[in-house]
């Protein structure tokens, strides 16, 4: 039996940068001896998802979508473009596999600590912790939740916080929300783009924000737990 992976991301026909941190968790994993193939396919980019599986030989697939949150392309974009009936699909003598999204996982609590580190962070700063969300789906955002609540549990940070994009509390409110205290935002999303480096926000002592969640070179390790658990599930 031959085993492939493939690493399913949302891509950017804008964003030329998008796209590097699922290639870069790919290549990582590439030689780690446990796939006989490791594939790549996106939403807005080429590979596209419909063709992800163009040239594949093995058998035996497990599909990782390298997203913070479940929701509308983890729950439907991806399912219909691959193909997929849910968690287990075998179709033409092959078994594929798709795992819950990266964002879910109890390891990027641990990420989102050291991303706040990273930028210089201390025990009495007020960390948020940035997500998409929408009021279209709960789902968006209640990855962002589980994470702040284990940073809370095991973080050495005075508070730590959700704020979103698309709702309330918005990244707007950060500098209400922090008060008198330092603010370090993580952004938690799989790749660069939106409030990235170092940004000043009015009426707060300081906002820096940090590297996105998703490029750190551990979620790598994220992805290849959650493959792996799912082919012994």
């Amino acid at each position: 039996m031959t085993r492939a992976l493939v690493l399913a991301g949302h891509g950017s026909h804008l964003n030329a940068r998008s796209s590097e941190a699922v290639r870069a968790h790919a290549r990582a994993l590439a030689g780690g001896g446990d796939w006989d193939e490791v594939l790549i396919a996106f939403w807005k980019e080429e590979p596209s998802l419909s063709r992800a599986l163009d040239g594949c030989t093995a058998s035996d697939v497990t599909v990782v979508p390298v997203f913070m949150s479940e929701g509308y392309f983890t729950g439907e974009v991806i399912p219909a473009e691959m193909r997929l009936n849910g968690p287990l699909t075998r179709c033409e003598g092959r078994t594929i596999r798709c795992t819950r999204p990266v964002g879910v996982h109890p390891a990027l609590a641990g990420i989102v600590v050291e991303r706040a580190l990273e930028a210089g962070a201390s025990r009495g700063d007020a960390i948020f912790v940035l997500g998409h969300g929408t009021r279209r789906n709960q789902g968006s955002s209640s990855a962002v939740q589980e994470q702040v609540e284990r940073v809370r549990a095991t973080g050495p940070f005075a508070e730590v916080a959700a704020v979103f994009t698309d709702q309330d509390p918005n990244i707007a409110s950060v500098p209400a929300l922090a008060g008198e205290r330092n603010a370090v935002v993580v952004p938690f999303f799989a790749s660069e783009g939106w409030h990235v480096g170092q940004v000043a926000a009015n009426g707060a002592r300081a906002v820096r924000y940090t590297d996105p969640v998703g490029t750190h070179p551990g979620i790598a390790a994220v992805i290849r737990d959650l493959a792996l658990e799912a082919a012994t599930a």
